[in-house]
This record gives C-alpha cells, sequence and structure tokens, in this order.
C-alpha cells in the first residue's frame, strides 16, 4: 500500500528528501529559464511561417509535460520507487546533454540546472540512499 507523501518524507533518509527537493528545484529553474526564452519563442523567425503555433504549442506543452513528470517522479522517489529512481537517471541524461550549448554559451540558469541535476542524481544513489529503495 502507498504511503502519503508525509510520511514518505518523515522515513525517507536525509540524502533521498534532499534528492527529491533538488528535483523539485531543477523543475522550477527549467521553467523560469523557459519563461524568459519564450518571449524570443513568441517573435522568433518563424512568427511568419504556418507552423508557428504548432511550434509554440509544442514548445509550451513540452516544458509544461517535462515539468509536470519531473514533479511525479521525485514524487514516487520520495516514496522509495527504485523505477522512479531509474527513470529520473535517464531524464537527468537527456537534461544534462540538452544543456551542453548552456555551458558552452555562459547561460547561468542552464548551468544552474545542470548542477541541480547532478547533485540531485548523485545523492539519490548514495550508498545512504539504498536501503530506502530496498524496502519499496
Amino acid at each position: 500500500m502507498s504511503q502519503p507523501l508525509s510520511a514518505a518524507a518523515r522515513t525517507a533518509p536525509t540524502v533521498v528528501t534532499a534528492s527529491f527537493w533538488l528535483w523539485i528545484a531543477s523543475t522550477v529553474v527549467s521553467l523560469i529559464a523557459f519563461a524568459l526564452m519564450a518571449p524570443g519563442l513568441f517573435a522568433g523567425p518563424t512568427s511568419d511561417t504556418p507552423y508557428a503555433a504548432g511550434v509554440v504549442a509544442g514548445a509550451v506543452g513540452g516544458a509544461l509535460i517535462g515539468a509536470a513528470l519531473r514533479v511525479f517522479l521525485a514524487v514516487f522517489l520520495l516514496k522509495g520507487a527504485n523505477w522512479a529512481r531509474i527513470v529520473l537517471t535517464v531524464i537527468g541524461a537527456v537534461v544534462l546533454l540538452s544543456l551542453i550549448s548552456s555551458l558552452l554559451t555562459g547561460d547561468l540558469l542552464g548551468i544552474l540546472v545542470v548542477l541541480i541535476v547532478i547533485a540531485a542524481g548523485v545523492l539519490m544513489w548514495l550508498p545512504a540512499a539504498r536501503p530506502h529503495f530496498r524496502r519499496a
């Protein structure tokens, strides 16, 4: 039986709780970065093309779905679901690959997301977290 989120937070090791909050923080910072980038998306060179609305809708939808997915998985990470830890690792790798350009261009929010995702990924795989995922 699934335990409530507050009970899961009380029973989770500190490293798992910290990883949970870092995943939430990475989601918030990613959404802030997207919101700052959005005006350029709406007024970009493709705004005159017939498929511009689809591009904008796809970008907004992708950002929101990606954020919701990270939060959903972080909740299950906190509850001790090992599958959520594995999926978050894969998502973290994709996020890191997509933000390589941020490292090269000096985009501060992108660099912040990279650092947060690395910290969250490392914390959820530390030896202190293992017993939490064996119980689930």
